[in-house]
């Protein structure tokens, strides 16, 4: 089962990229356009939340992978950063539906 879910991990983290870029060009062809800032945050998930899927799916694969603390130092690093790119998009997001914006998300 373990290895399972860190095949899973690995494919979806190689998937991701590409769907999040095709979803981010459908979200830029709306008008109005999204604000730079909330598109740079997707940039920047788009980067590092599939690095974090492949990191957890090696360390469920491999166990010198997962004795390594440099790699657990990473895994935690970009799980903490997807997290907060994440809640900062949410909040965002919520802020520009409470002010009336349009191009709130």
């Amino acid at each position: 089962m373990r290895t399972l879910a860190g095949i899973l991990l690995l494919i979806i983290g190689v998937i991701l990229p590409m769907a999040m870029l095709f979803q981010l060009n459908s979200v830029l062809s709306r008008k109005p356009a999204p604000r730079p800032s909330q598109v740079g945050m997707l940039l920047a998930l788009n980067g590092v939340l599939p690095m974090a899927l492949v990191i957890s799916g090696l360390v469920l694969l491999s166990a010198r992978f997962s004795a390594s603390p440099a790699l657990r130092a990473a895994l935690i690093a970009t799980w903490v950063a997807s997290a907060a790119l994440l809640l900062v998009l949410l909040i965002n997001r919520g802020a520009g539906r409470r002010k009336g914006d349009d191009d709130a998300g």
